[in-house]
């Protein structure tokens, strides 16, 4: 088993939410459509700072197109 070398900072589906200036609900509808990761231990749902830092990259607009134009 690999050892955890820092603590992890889990946060509740609440401190998510208000991390990331969204309602629980939307966080809720996230997770279910799979474009959020989360821990379920038991009944409760934790995220770590990676994955809301993940979620608002997925989410963000504005970023730089990846396309690469080919001249001829």
């Amino acid at each position: 088993m690999e050892e955890v070398k820092e603590p992890m900072n889990l946060l509740s589906e609440q401190e998510a939410a208000t991390h990331c200036g969204v309602s629980r609900i939307t966080l809720l509808r996230a997770r279910k459509a799979g474009r959020i990761r989360f821990y379920r231990i038991g009944t409760r749902v934790l995220f770590s700072q990676a994955h809301i830092q993940e979620f608002l990259a997925s989410v963000e607009e504005g970023k730089p197109s990846r396309r690469v134009s080919h001249s001829a």
